[in-house]
């Protein structure tokens, strides 16, 4: 449940200043603010708050919460979480009409997706996924159990469809929001992971992300898993995916009001390091933590010759607050 405090703060946040980082063009006029293509919608503040009005619109009129569901298409909870620079629980997820839901939240796509990752299981665990199945605790050093956990699967070869692992990823309210695809064999120059169609590309896989907790902050989903596994106890872990996603500005908000360190670990390449030093601009409490030189480029590579959780420790350690 939202409380009030949030939806205080959320009325009485600086609009004009969200909608310019959420990439909205606004013009300044005095002490109001209209969008540049639209100059008939007005910004300016009232009692503290600031509100919008709409002129060529009949005079329509409302608070900033109002405009991001309006017109941003954000919910309820997602505005006043991007507004007050909180992380929003929701007590339950309310299914939009068909016509206005990404793929993804749709039953048709969710029921499809829990039943592909279903026989994806039962073929990793099955005697044609052993390769698969060793691959994941050999190479990826995943135990049984956090396999298990994870649902990791695996889908064999049909047709013109390659051999490939499936990773399930679901968001912080553990709603499904993406399958990701590791094809076993890429041909030459084919990609080495594809989503299944419908998913969310940008979302960041969030796990045992909570207020007050140090979080690290890593590229692959795999290796996300694999910190959790290894220390979850210690810190949270939020996988981005590709260094070609960006955090919103209610994840920048809630990193920066919530987590007490960020440890930045993506690829030791050229966008992973352009990636990190972006995070450093915009995270005031993150630091740079990467995989040490001489033990890989990721920690899906490094744990075969340093111990993964205590490389966290020491980055906590290192990095806390007196």
């Amino acid at each position: 449940m939202i409380s009030k405090t949030e939806i205080y703060a959320a009325k009485h946040a600086d609009l004009p200043g969200i909608l310019q980082k959420l990439g909205i063009e606004l013009v300044q006029n005095a002490n109001s603010y209209h969008l540049r293509q639209h100059d008939s919608l007005k910004l300016f503040q009232k009692n503290g708050i600031w509100l919008y009005k709409w002129w060529s619109r009949g005079g329509e009129v409302g608070d900033g919460i109002q405009y991001l569901q309006r017109y941003l298409g954000m919910d309820f909870y997602e505005a006043v979480a991007t507004l007050s620079c909180s992380s929003i629980v929701k007590p339950h997820t309310k299914r939009l009409p068909s016509h206005m839901a990404k793929e993804w939240q749709t039953k048709k796509w969710q029921m499809a997706s829990q039943k592909l990752i279903e026989v994806a299981v039962s073929n990793l665990l099955g005697p044609n996924g052993k390769e698969r199945f060793l691959y994941l605790v050999e190479q990826r050093g995943l135990y049984p159990r956090t396999i298990l956990h994870h649902r990791l699967g695996w889908l064999p070869q049909k047709d013109n469809m390659p051999s490939k692992l499936l990773i399930p990823c679901y968001n912080s309210q553990g709603n499904l929001m993406r399958i990701r695809f590791r094809i076993d064999k890429p041909k030459k120059n084919q990609e080495r992971y594809r989503i299944r169609k419908g998913s969310s590309p940008s979302s960041p896989f969030p796990l045992g992300v909570i207020h007050s907790k140090p979080l690290i902050i890593v590229e692959s989903e795999l290796d996300a898993i694999l910190i959790a596994q290894e220390a979850e106890d210690l810190s949270a872990v939020l996988s981005l995916g590709t260094t070609g996603n960006k955090l919103t500005s209610a994840m920048i908000c809630f990193i920066k009001e919530k987590i007490p360190l960020t440890m930045i670990c993506l690829d030791n390449d050229d966008s992973g390091k352009m990636l990190t030093n972006r995070l450093l601009n915009d995270l005031s409490n993150a630091v740079a933590w990467p995989i040490p030189p001489g033990h890989g480029k990721d920690p899906g590579e490094a744990w075969k010759t340093m111990n993964i959780r205590e490389w966290i420790e020491q980055g906590i350690m290192k990095h806390k607050k007196k």
